[in-house]
């Protein structure tokens, strides 16, 4: 039976996520001697765990819907409301038009969709869209900029499930390729946890949640 790695989920047995200690699971994985490089963790997204909600055994992906909004509220955005359920119960109305069903889940094709609803459903010109197929550069792009993602994945770990990404951790070792671990909210423990990007190799989708400009929205 395979092990996990130090830092990480006994569960986890040497995937790519349950990573609860990064420097640990770093200098286990990867040999010993890293550094951290950079890191990066936007503020103010709330921890939810998807069982507070409705349909909780398969509502991942709206209860990360609902933490990201309610984040964007605490911006200035609000329209949106401040209660998380009355958050949850529009995401998961819009999404019951778009393939959403309890026993399942919502389709990862749907997930923009249901965001840019989402967004017009409050009166705002938000924008969302999804990608199947990334580099580093696409989640760095939106950590920058202080937006929390989606990120969905088809297997391993984190099988069919949604988390929230909200930053990230660089390791360097001289002579070697550095180490991204991303932090996530995975909407079933108040703890963050981390994802070893250097081991994300398979199928899945990140979908990207943009806020309109408060300057231009009408009053």
């Amino acid at each position: 039976m395979d092990e996990h790695y130090a830092g990480q989920l006994e569960v986890a047995k040497k995937g790519y996520a349950g990573i609860i200690d990064p420097e640990a699971y770093v200098n286990d994985r990867y040999h010993g001697h890293w550094t951290v490089k950079s890191e990066k963790r936007i503020s103010g997204v709330p921890v939810l765990l998807q069982k507070a909600f409705n349909g909780g055994k398969n509502n991942c992906t709206l209860t990360s819907m609902t933490a990201i909004f309610r984040y964007y509220h605490d911006l200035g955005y609000e329209r949106i409301p401040e209660d998380v359920i009355e958050i949850q119960r529009d995401a998961r109305e819009i999404a019951l038009t778009h393939q959403f069903k309890d026993e399942k889940g919502t389709p990862p094709t749907r997930i923009s969709t249901i965001v840019t609803k989402l967004w017009a459903h409050y009166g705002y010109k938000g924008n969302s869209s999804s990608r199947y197929l990334w580099k580093w550069s696409t989640f760095e792009r939106e950590l920058a900029a202080d937006r929390p993602f989606i990120l969905n994945m088809a297997n391993g770990f984190y099988k069919n499930h949604s988390v929230t990404g909200i930053g990230y951790i660089i390791f360097h070792k001289p002579g070697f390729p550095d180490v991204i671990l991303l932090e996530v909210l995975d909407n079933r423990s108040r703890d963050i946890r981390y994802i070893d990007f250097n081991e994300f190799n398979f199928w899945g989708s990140i979908t990207r949640v943009q806020p309109p400009k408060l300057d231009v929205q009408p009053k």
